[in-house]
């Protein structure tokens, strides 16, 4: 009995699990540029691999990378990555962290950020935009500063956004939510990435399939909870039986 009621306690405590990853899913449904964790379920032995008893843990190692949905702003410092590619950011521990949040702001230290506070990367460093500007962003990543009053007409490029595309089977997602390179390394800058100025990624998140999910989650848990409930009960009859011998 012992195994049937290890493997109903293992499959509703994973399936906890599951459900808060689901609802981290469903919580970020309209986060620009998210990408939807994937509960991965997985099986292990008990002490060794040749032991009969197995629980299931489920894992987050894999993310959903398919696009979000365009949303037109007309905004000048919003932009989405025009199919395949990542805006790079500085993380809070300074490393480089690979993103597609593209609602981006100038900070009043003059530096251009993302929605986050994070630091937007270029080709030489943090882009620092110079105060009093009017700010355009090109469709290669080329940040274009206009001045304003006497200034009104000069034009200055202050720096490219750095642009990567690596293969998504050599990323992994970090625990502040940016993207990292498997092996610790920094992606090389790719010419042949596009932004859309005036857009931003959405979330490709579907809160309707996600609240399915959930449903389908509860149910699968109630499920587990009546296999404990009746292992028990049959531990019971096995110990009565027992006893009458």
């Amino acid at each position: 009995m012992d195994r049937m009621l290890y493997t109903a306690m293992t499959g509703a405590t994973e399936m906890v699990h599951a459900q808060t990853i689901t609802a981290n899913n469903l919580a970020n449904a309209s986060t620009t540029g998210f990408k939807k964790d994937l509960a991965v379920m997985m099986h292990h032995p008990v002490r060794r691999e040749d032991d009969s008893r197995h629980y299931a843990v489920a894992t987050t190692k894999t993310q959903d990378f398919e696009q979000g949905h365009r949303i037109q702003t007309n905004r000048a410092l919003d932009v989405a990555v025009d199919g395949e590619g990542w805006l790079a950011v500085a993380g809070q521990n300074g490393s480089t962290g690979y993103s597609r949040a593209g609602s981006l702001n100038v900070s009043a230290d003059g530096f251009l950020r993302d929605r986050s506070g994070r630091m937007v990367l270029g080709n030489e460093g943090a882009v620092s935009i110079p105060p009093n500007s009017r700010v355009e962003i090109a469709s290669d990543g080329t940040v274009n500063v206009f001045g304003t009053g006497e200034f009104e007409g000069d034009l200055a490029i202050v720096d490219r956004i750095m642009l990567v595309n690596p293969k998504i089977s050599e990323m992994e997602k970090s625990e502040d939510g940016l993207f990292r390179m498997k092996d610790g390394t920094e992606a090389e800058p790719a010419a042949e990435v596009q932004l859309v100025s005036g857009a931003l990624e959405g979330s490709n998140v579907s809160p309707i399939e996600s609240m399915a999910q959930m449903i389908q989650m509860s149910r699968q848990y109630e499920m587990q909870v009546k296999m404990m409930k009746k292992a028990d009960e049959l531990a019971g009859r096995s110990s009565s039986i027992l006893r009458i011998t």
